[in-house]
């Protein structure tokens, strides 16, 4: 019967081992979680304040010396014009296929 009782303690040594790693698992995966939705939340402020600074000194005179910001802003205005063009291209297509389905 010793061998019986030996096995059964071991099983049932594993078995709390398991579940109090589980347990530990699900904590740091839960905590996990809070962090990333914390971390999201700072950049959509980071963003937000990049786009208010951006929209201040783009609506504004305010002469601005900062080399990062001032490439920055060069560099949103060229990927606005390209998306204009883009978008124009967009049109340009739609109306050559919407006058071919008007020749059939």
């Amino acid at each position: 019967m010793g061998l019986l009782k030996d096995a059964s303690e071991s099983l049932l040594n594993f078995s709390e081992r398991f579940l109090d790693k589980t347990e530990e698992l699900a904590q740091i995966a839960k905590l996990t979680m809070e962090i990333k939705k914390l971390e999201h939340a700072m950049n959509e402020i980071y963003l937000s304040i990049g786009k208010h600074v951006y929209n201040s000194l783009e609506s504004s005179n305010i002469i601005n010396t900062d080399e990062f910001i001032t490439g920055a802003i060069a560099t949103i205005n060229n990927y606005k014009a390209t998306i204009v063009e883009k978008q124009n291209e967009i049109q340009k297509v739609k109306e050559l296929y919407e006058s071919k389905h008007h020749r059939y």
